[in-house]
Protein backbone atom coordinates (compact mmCIF):
# COMPACT_ATOMS: atom_id res chain seq x y z
CA UNK A 1 0.00 0.00 0.00
CA UNK A 2 2.97 2.47 0.25
CA UNK A 3 2.42 2.89 -3.82
CA UNK A 4 -0.86 4.07 -2.76
CA UNK A 5 0.06 6.06 -0.35
CA UNK A 6 2.55 8.57 -2.17
CA UNK A 7 0.04 8.39 -4.91
CA UNK A 8 -2.37 9.95 -2.57
CA UNK A 9 -0.20 12.42 -1.07
CA UNK A 10 0.72 13.91 -4.55
CA UNK A 11 -2.72 14.57 -5.88
CA UNK A 12 -3.80 15.95 -2.34
CA UNK A 13 -0.43 18.51 -2.51
CA UNK A 14 -1.56 18.96 -6.66
CA UNK A 15 -5.23 19.64 -5.60
CA UNK A 16 -3.98 22.49 -2.51
CA UNK A 17 -1.11 24.47 -4.39
CA UNK A 18 -2.88 24.87 -7.76
CA UNK A 19 -3.78 28.31 -6.77
CA UNK A 20 -0.15 28.98 -6.10
CA UNK A 21 1.49 27.83 -9.01
CA UNK A 22 -0.82 30.04 -11.11
CA UNK A 23 -0.17 33.48 -8.95
CA UNK A 24 0.30 34.35 -5.20
CA UNK A 25 -0.15 32.43 -2.31
CA UNK A 26 -3.57 31.32 -1.07
CA UNK A 27 -4.42 32.44 2.05
CA UNK A 28 -2.62 30.23 4.77
CA UNK A 29 -5.78 28.78 6.55
CA UNK A 30 -7.20 27.49 3.49
CA UNK A 31 -3.75 25.78 2.31
CA UNK A 32 -3.67 24.18 6.10
CA UNK A 33 -7.18 23.38 6.17
CA UNK A 34 -6.99 21.66 2.65
CA UNK A 35 -4.41 19.52 3.52
CA UNK A 36 -4.52 18.90 7.05
CA UNK A 37 -8.15 17.16 6.50
CA UNK A 38 -7.22 15.08 3.50
CA UNK A 39 -3.85 13.95 5.42
CA UNK A 40 -5.90 12.70 7.92
CA UNK A 41 -7.51 10.19 5.96
CA UNK A 42 -4.07 8.97 4.79
CA UNK A 43 -3.37 6.48 8.07
CA UNK A 44 -6.65 5.07 7.02
CA UNK A 45 -6.27 4.32 3.49
CA UNK A 46 -2.47 3.07 4.49
CA UNK A 47 -4.26 0.75 6.94
CA UNK A 48 -7.32 -0.40 4.68
CA UNK A 49 -6.82 -3.47 1.87
CA UNK A 50 -10.18 -1.99 0.24
CA UNK A 51 -9.11 1.54 -1.14
CA UNK A 52 -9.59 3.37 -4.21
CA UNK A 53 -8.66 6.84 -4.67
CA UNK A 54 -9.04 9.71 -7.86
CA UNK A 55 -6.96 12.09 -9.31
CA UNK A 56 -8.39 14.37 -11.59
CA UNK A 57 -7.68 17.75 -13.52
CA UNK A 58 -10.53 19.94 -15.95
CA UNK A 59 -10.59 22.88 -17.57
CA UNK A 60 -13.24 24.87 -18.81
CA UNK A 61 -15.08 28.29 -18.83
CA UNK A 62 -16.88 30.40 -16.52
CA UNK A 63 -18.82 33.12 -16.34
CA UNK A 64 -19.53 35.35 -13.30
CA UNK A 65 -21.02 38.16 -12.05
CA UNK A 66 -21.05 40.34 -8.62
CA UNK A 67 -22.38 43.36 -7.10
CA UNK A 68 -22.77 45.42 -3.67
CA UNK A 69 -23.98 48.34 -2.52
CA UNK A 70 -23.47 50.25 0.44
CA UNK A 71 -26.05 52.75 2.38
CA UNK A 72 -25.70 56.48 3.37
CA UNK A 73 -25.32 55.65 7.34
CA UNK A 74 -25.23 52.66 9.66
CA UNK A 75 -29.17 52.58 9.74
CA UNK A 76 -29.64 52.17 5.91
CA UNK A 77 -30.47 55.75 5.32
CA UNK A 78 -29.79 58.85 3.59
CA UNK A 79 -30.06 57.23 1.07
CA UNK A 80 -31.30 53.86 1.57
CA UNK A 81 -27.97 53.36 -1.49
CA UNK A 82 -25.50 55.50 -1.64
CA UNK A 83 -22.54 53.76 -4.01
CA UNK A 84 -23.55 50.88 -6.11
CA UNK A 85 -20.64 48.50 -7.89
CA UNK A 86 -21.18 45.57 -10.50
CA UNK A 87 -18.50 43.67 -12.56
CA UNK A 88 -20.27 41.67 -14.99
CA UNK A 89 -19.76 39.21 -17.89
CA UNK A 90 -16.86 38.21 -15.94
CA UNK A 91 -15.39 35.99 -18.70
CA UNK A 92 -13.06 33.29 -16.81
CA UNK A 93 -10.63 31.10 -18.09
CA UNK A 94 -10.18 28.17 -15.39
CA UNK A 95 -8.17 25.12 -14.07
CA UNK A 96 -9.16 22.83 -11.68
CA UNK A 97 -7.44 19.69 -9.93
CA UNK A 98 -8.81 17.17 -7.12
CA UNK A 99 -9.01 14.20 -5.17
CA UNK A 100 -11.01 11.68 -3.98
CA UNK A 101 -10.74 8.99 -1.37
CA UNK A 102 -13.05 6.19 -0.47
CA UNK A 103 -12.68 3.82 2.04
CA UNK A 104 -13.83 2.38 5.25
CA UNK A 105 -17.04 0.38 3.80
CA UNK A 106 -17.84 3.30 1.57
CA UNK A 107 -16.48 6.67 3.82
CA UNK A 108 -15.49 9.63 1.26
CA UNK A 109 -13.21 12.44 1.15
CA UNK A 110 -13.04 14.55 -1.73
CA UNK A 111 -11.36 18.04 -2.12
CA UNK A 112 -10.71 20.27 -5.07
CA UNK A 113 -8.64 23.47 -5.61
CA UNK A 114 -9.20 26.04 -8.70
CA UNK A 115 -8.33 29.10 -10.61
CA UNK A 116 -9.36 31.18 -12.67
CA UNK A 117 -8.09 33.80 -14.91
CA UNK A 118 -10.61 36.85 -15.94
CA UNK A 119 -9.71 37.29 -19.60
CA UNK A 120 -12.42 40.09 -20.03
CA UNK A 121 -15.35 41.92 -18.06
CA UNK A 122 -17.02 45.30 -17.49
CA UNK A 123 -17.38 46.91 -14.27
CA UNK A 124 -19.78 49.74 -13.01
CA UNK A 125 -19.40 52.79 -10.07
CA UNK A 126 -22.80 54.47 -9.49
CA UNK A 127 -23.09 56.79 -6.49
CA UNK A 128 -26.72 58.26 -5.77
CA UNK A 129 -28.19 61.15 -3.95
CA UNK A 130 -31.56 59.85 -3.27
CA UNK A 131 -33.70 56.77 -2.06
CA UNK A 132 -33.93 53.93 -4.59
CA UNK A 133 -31.41 54.69 -7.15
CA UNK A 134 -32.34 57.94 -7.44
CA UNK A 135 -30.59 61.29 -8.32
CA UNK A 136 -27.56 59.43 -9.72
CA UNK A 137 -24.68 62.06 -9.82
CA UNK A 138 -21.87 59.95 -10.84
CA UNK A 139 -21.45 56.83 -12.86
CA UNK A 140 -18.33 55.34 -14.32
CA UNK A 141 -18.05 52.34 -16.98
CA UNK A 142 -14.82 50.49 -16.92
CA UNK A 143 -12.82 47.64 -17.95
CA UNK A 144 -12.91 44.65 -15.29
CA UNK A 145 -10.02 41.96 -14.67
CA UNK A 146 -8.23 40.08 -12.21
CA UNK A 147 -8.73 36.61 -11.20
CA UNK A 148 -10.77 34.02 -8.62
CA UNK A 149 -9.19 30.90 -6.61
CA UNK A 150 -11.94 28.40 -5.30
CA UNK A 151 -10.90 25.40 -2.66
CA UNK A 152 -13.60 22.95 -1.25
CA UNK A 153 -13.09 19.85 1.44
CA UNK A 154 -15.76 17.35 2.05
CA UNK A 155 -16.58 14.42 3.52
CA UNK A 156 -19.03 11.61 4.21
CA UNK A 157 -20.68 8.04 3.17
CA UNK A 158 -21.81 6.16 -0.32
CA UNK A 159 -25.36 4.64 -0.23
CA UNK A 160 -25.51 2.10 -3.15
CA UNK A 161 -28.82 1.37 -5.14
CA UNK A 162 -30.24 -0.69 -7.06
CA UNK A 163 -33.18 0.04 -9.60
CA UNK A 164 -34.92 -3.27 -10.26
CA UNK A 165 -37.41 -0.99 -12.60
CA UNK A 166 -34.57 0.40 -14.48
CA UNK A 167 -32.07 -1.54 -14.01
CA UNK A 168 -29.85 0.57 -12.88
CA UNK A 169 -27.01 1.33 -9.99
CA UNK A 170 -27.90 4.86 -7.94
CA UNK A 171 -25.04 6.13 -5.77
CA UNK A 172 -26.07 8.52 -3.15
CA UNK A 173 -23.30 10.49 -1.03
CA UNK A 174 -24.25 12.76 2.02
CA UNK A 175 -21.37 15.10 2.42
CA UNK A 176 -20.75 17.69 4.72
CA UNK A 177 -17.52 20.20 4.61
CA UNK A 178 -16.02 23.37 4.39
CA UNK A 179 -15.20 25.82 0.83
CA UNK A 180 -13.12 29.49 0.23
CA UNK A 181 -14.04 31.27 -2.51
CA UNK A 182 -12.03 34.10 -3.59
CA UNK A 183 -12.35 37.04 -6.66
CA UNK A 184 -9.78 39.57 -6.99
CA UNK A 185 -11.24 42.27 -8.81
CA UNK A 186 -9.69 45.34 -10.65
CA UNK A 187 -10.66 48.47 -12.08
CA UNK A 188 -8.95 50.32 -14.87
CA UNK A 189 -9.47 52.28 -18.31
CA UNK A 190 -12.23 54.36 -16.46
CA UNK A 191 -14.89 55.91 -18.64
CA UNK A 192 -17.14 58.66 -17.08
CA UNK A 193 -21.08 58.32 -18.08
CA UNK A 194 -22.53 60.90 -15.70
CA UNK A 195 -21.68 63.48 -15.71
CA UNK A 196 -20.38 62.66 -19.72
CA UNK A 197 -17.06 63.73 -19.23
CA UNK A 198 -15.33 60.44 -21.10
CA UNK A 199 -12.20 58.70 -20.32
CA UNK A 200 -10.02 59.42 -16.87
CA UNK A 201 -6.93 58.30 -16.79
CA UNK A 202 -5.04 56.12 -13.71
CA UNK A 203 -7.76 53.67 -12.90
CA UNK A 204 -6.39 51.20 -11.06
CA UNK A 205 -8.15 50.29 -8.49
CA UNK A 206 -8.87 46.91 -6.60
CA UNK A 207 -11.77 44.61 -4.83
CA UNK A 208 -11.11 41.60 -3.22
CA UNK A 209 -13.88 39.37 -1.97
CA UNK A 210 -13.59 36.22 0.07
CA UNK A 211 -16.69 33.94 0.69
CA UNK A 212 -15.98 31.04 3.14
CA UNK A 213 -17.85 28.34 5.20
CA UNK A 214 -19.34 25.23 5.89
CA UNK A 215 -21.89 23.56 3.58
CA UNK A 216 -24.29 20.15 3.37
CA UNK A 217 -24.80 18.84 0.33
CA UNK A 218 -25.32 15.48 -2.02
CA UNK A 219 -23.13 14.13 -5.06
CA UNK A 220 -25.62 11.65 -6.91
CA UNK A 221 -24.25 8.92 -9.60
CA UNK A 222 -26.69 7.14 -11.98
CA UNK A 223 -24.71 3.88 -14.17
CA UNK A 224 -27.17 4.67 -17.48
CA UNK A 225 -24.75 2.09 -19.25
CA UNK A 226 -21.64 -0.07 -19.12
CA UNK A 227 -19.81 3.00 -19.83
CA UNK A 228 -21.53 5.98 -19.45
CA UNK A 229 -22.88 7.88 -16.08
CA UNK A 230 -24.80 10.79 -15.13
CA UNK A 231 -23.24 12.74 -12.26
CA UNK A 232 -25.07 15.50 -10.01
CA UNK A 233 -24.04 17.44 -7.14
CA UNK A 234 -25.77 20.05 -4.80
CA UNK A 235 -24.52 21.94 -2.01
CA UNK A 236 -25.97 24.68 0.60
CA UNK A 237 -23.27 27.10 2.07
CA UNK A 238 -23.35 29.11 4.64
CA UNK A 239 -20.95 31.79 4.17
CA UNK A 240 -18.71 34.53 5.85
CA UNK A 241 -18.34 37.26 3.46
CA UNK A 242 -15.22 40.09 3.54
CA UNK A 243 -13.29 42.27 1.63
CA UNK A 244 -11.25 44.76 1.44
CA UNK A 245 -10.54 47.84 -1.34
CA UNK A 246 -7.98 50.17 -2.43
CA UNK A 247 -9.98 52.97 -4.37
CA UNK A 248 -6.71 54.36 -5.98
CA UNK A 249 -8.11 57.60 -7.33
CA UNK A 250 -9.51 59.00 -3.77
CA UNK A 251 -6.76 61.59 -2.05
CA UNK A 252 -9.73 61.36 0.49
CA UNK A 253 -8.90 57.38 1.34
CA UNK A 254 -6.69 55.29 2.90
CA UNK A 255 -4.32 54.01 0.97
CA UNK A 256 -3.45 50.45 0.20
CA UNK A 257 -6.57 49.87 2.34
CA UNK A 258 -9.91 52.18 2.02
CA UNK A 259 -12.53 50.44 3.24
CA UNK A 260 -13.42 46.99 4.25
CA UNK A 261 -16.87 44.90 3.94
CA UNK A 262 -17.82 42.33 6.48
CA UNK A 263 -21.48 40.04 6.38
CA UNK A 264 -23.03 36.59 6.64
CA UNK A 265 -24.36 34.82 3.84
CA UNK A 266 -25.45 31.80 2.48
CA UNK A 267 -26.22 29.91 -1.32
CA UNK A 268 -26.22 26.87 -3.31
CA UNK A 269 -23.61 25.41 -5.79
CA UNK A 270 -25.60 22.62 -8.13
CA UNK A 271 -23.48 20.73 -10.83
CA UNK A 272 -25.35 18.41 -13.84
CA UNK A 273 -23.03 15.92 -16.05
CA UNK A 274 -22.36 13.02 -17.79
CA UNK A 275 -19.65 10.79 -17.16
CA UNK A 276 -17.70 8.30 -19.82
CA UNK A 277 -15.73 5.23 -19.23
CA UNK A 278 -12.76 5.71 -21.60
CA UNK A 279 -10.53 2.62 -20.35
CA UNK A 280 -10.95 0.70 -16.43
CA UNK A 281 -9.11 3.40 -14.72
CA UNK A 282 -9.76 6.25 -17.10
CA UNK A 283 -12.87 8.66 -17.19
CA UNK A 284 -14.09 11.78 -19.12
CA UNK A 285 -16.22 14.02 -17.53
CA UNK A 286 -18.48 16.64 -18.67
CA UNK A 287 -20.46 18.93 -16.53
CA UNK A 288 -22.38 22.23 -15.88
CA UNK A 289 -22.33 24.06 -12.50
CA UNK A 290 -24.26 27.10 -11.44
CA UNK A 291 -23.84 29.06 -8.33
CA UNK A 292 -25.83 31.74 -6.56
CA UNK A 293 -24.90 33.31 -2.70
CA UNK A 294 -25.90 36.48 -1.56
CA UNK A 295 -25.56 38.03 1.92
CA UNK A 296 -27.54 39.55 4.61
CA UNK A 297 -26.98 43.07 5.75
CA UNK A 298 -23.15 43.89 7.46
CA UNK A 299 -20.75 46.60 7.85
CA UNK A 300 -18.76 49.13 5.69
CA UNK A 301 -15.99 50.37 7.39
CA UNK A 302 -14.20 53.33 5.00
CA UNK A 303 -10.63 54.17 5.94
CA UNK A 304 -9.33 58.43 5.81
CA UNK A 305 -6.14 59.78 4.41
CA UNK A 306 -6.02 61.43 7.79
CA UNK A 307 -6.71 58.49 9.57
CA UNK A 308 -9.80 58.65 10.69
CA UNK A 309 -12.36 56.03 10.17
CA UNK A 310 -15.98 55.96 9.29
CA UNK A 311 -19.10 52.96 9.13
CA UNK A 312 -22.36 52.43 7.70
CA UNK A 313 -24.28 49.75 6.39
CA UNK A 314 -23.22 47.14 3.53
CA UNK A 315 -26.44 46.36 2.24
CA UNK A 316 -25.93 43.15 0.01
CA UNK A 317 -23.43 41.57 -1.87
CA UNK A 318 -25.02 39.02 -4.53
CA UNK A 319 -22.60 36.68 -6.45
CA UNK A 320 -23.98 34.20 -9.61
CA UNK A 321 -21.72 32.03 -11.78
CA UNK A 322 -22.30 29.73 -14.57
CA UNK A 323 -19.49 27.15 -15.68
CA UNK A 324 -18.71 24.45 -18.08
CA UNK A 325 -16.27 22.00 -17.62
CA UNK A 326 -14.37 19.09 -19.05
CA UNK A 327 -12.75 16.65 -16.10
CA UNK A 328 -10.24 13.58 -17.05
CA UNK A 329 -10.15 11.37 -14.29
CA UNK A 330 -7.62 8.25 -13.42
CA UNK A 331 -8.56 5.76 -10.90
CA UNK A 332 -5.73 4.48 -8.97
Amino acid sequence: MKIYYRRAACIIAFAACLPQAQAEPMKQDLQYALLLGLAAALPAVHASPNVQMEGSLSTGYRQDKLNWNIAGTSAGTNPNILSELSWDNLNIAQLRAGGKITYKNDWVMRGAASYGKIVTGQNQDSDYGGDNRTLEYSRSNNKAGGDVRDASLGAGHTFRFFDKTVGKFIYLTPLAGYSFHQQNLTMTDGYQTWPPTGAFPGLNTTYSAEWKGPWLGMDAWLQAGPKLAVIASLEYHWVDYSADANWNLRNDLAHPLSFTHSAKGHGYTASLGGSYAIASRFLLNVTLEHRKWTTDPGKDVTYFADGTAGQTRFNQANWESMAAMVEAVYRF
